[in-house]
């Protein structure tokens, strides 16, 4: 596996596009292929996704060795009232906002699921806790992917990595709620708690919203005493009630936060299936550290300093590269890390930092090795790997003088015996007003 450290030079842009190049990548799709490259293209108001200039330097590099990419992501589970992906044409909208069209990235920004996320595929899977998952149908009929993950945090994967991004983000909204586990018949809906004598009714400030949150009236907000009202046989399992939980009428059953990442897993199995383990190829950014993934509609203080890129053929190795890198370093102070109840051990190098942040309510400590110990059970890589650090490429390569002939002093000494960029005489003092002194003092 190969990797670039955090420092620049050189940039992020180029560390992507050379270690796509040394971890072969390119061997992952064929010439005239058409390659998914799957993103997170971020929550509205969300700043910490990956930037889009990231990802159009893959598009550069995969077009470079006659791939035919797409960009691509899918549509959110939830028919959350103020989430901004729950429908294609919002999701479209949502990327635009966030810098990801089809001007920006070099090839089109694909929803893969499509208008109302249920343009899918069902495979059959013998997973560890899932038997059949829904995967988008842009993803299942592509013939290759690179997935491009932002590694950071996770509401319910505790971290987010390559796993993740598949695991999640290629399932369709069918595809969503069984790896959500929300028709589970332990740890799904029949199994919620729910408190009705909780709702406030119209005197709770959400009310407006809430009301209107269920799709198919099996959550209902009345005028009488219990004002909540909840026909779990009616529930289709969109998570509307999501919305729910943190006013405290709906709460998880335990165990939920243990197999919802576990079945992550699962749907990586039905997604390499499809398209063939071999054609599908990784890279991890640890960069821009968040302790909540990038769904969510605001960026948390960054959790942990930038770690930097990885790249692999192994989706178990190059989450665990990046699980046991982030071990090496110290949290930063003031992030979700330090909150109160969370032990002091888990801000200091040589102890694991996403076990203790987990945003699933109720819950302390969901561990971070999840993910990694059901992918291995499945036989979807491995945890040994060898860390190559990367040597950058030539400049020139990766430079805007790759797509011109010649430098920009060359092509504009014509233009300068007419227009010369030097400045005209007495643009400056004589002397300078100030002293050093005056100059560095403190104010």
């Amino acid at each position: 596996m190969y990797y670039f450290g955090p420092r620049c030079p050189p940039s992020y842009v180029v560390k992507g596009q050379r270690l796509f190049e040394l971890a072969g990548l390119n061997e992952c799709f064929d010439k005239g292929d058409r390659v998914a490259i799957k993103i997170h293209c971020g929550e509205w108001n969300n700043t910490g996704y990956l930037r889009p200039n990231i990802v159009t330097g893959i598009v550069e590099t995969v077009k470079e060795y006659g791939g035919d990419p797409f960009v691509t992501d899918s549509t959110t589970l939830q028919y959350n009232p103020l989430g901004a992906r729950t429908s294609a044409q919002d999701e479209y909208r949502c990327a635009a906002r966030n810098g990801f069209t089809e001007a920006t990235l070099g090839c089109p920004f694909i929803v893969a699921d499509g208008d109302y996320g249920v343009d899918d595929v069902k495979v059959d899977v013998d997973g560890n806790v899932l038997k059949s998952v829904y995967i988008a149908s842009a993803i299942a009929n592509a013939d290759a992917m690179i997935v491009l993950s932002h590694f950071k945090g996770h509401v319910s994967g505790v971290y987010g990595g390559a796993i993740k991004n598949i695991g999640i983000g290629c399932c369709s909204k069918r595809g969503k709620s069984v790896t959500h586990l929300m028709m589970h018949p332990k740890y799904g809906v029949k199994g919620y708690f729910f408190y009705p004598e909780k709702c406030l009714g119209k005197e709770c400030p959400r009310y407006d919203v809430c009301v209107e949150t269920c799709p198919v009236d099996a959550f209902q907000i009345v005028e009488e005493t219990p004002h909540a009202r909840w026909d779990k046989d009616a529930c289709v399992g969109c998570a509307g009630c999501w919305y729910r939980v943190g006013c405290g009428v709906v709460g998880y059953p335990p165990g939920r936060e243990i197999y919802t990442p576990a079945a992550f897993a699962d749907t990586v199995k039905a997604t390499m299936s499809l398209l063939g383990a071999e054609h599908i190829g990784y890279i991890n950014y640890a960069i821009d550290i968040s302790p909540a993934c990038d769904c969510s509609s605001f960026s948390d203080t960054w959790m942990l300093p930038n770690l930097g890129v990885f790249a692999s053929k192994d989706i178990v190795a190059i989450d665990k590269a990046c699980l046991d890198t982030s071990i090496n370093v110290p949290t930063i102070p003031g992030s979700k890390a330090f909150d109160e109840g969370i032990p002091e051990d888990a801000t200091k190098a040589g102890h694991e930092h996403f076990t203790y942040i987990s945003t699933f309510p109720r819950y302390e400590k969901v561990s971070q090795w999840i993910q990694i110990n059901t992918a291995v059970k499945l036989g979807l890589g491995s945890v040994e790997y060898e860390l190559i650090e990367a040597t950058p490429g030539p400049p020139r390569k990766y430079s805007l003088l790759e797509l011109r002939d010649h430098a920009a002093g060359y092509r504009l000494r014509k233009k300068f015996t007419t227009e010369s960029p030097k400045p005209a005489l007495g643009c400056y003092q004589e002397k300078v007003k100030m002293s050093l002194d005056e100059l560095t003092k403190i104010p």
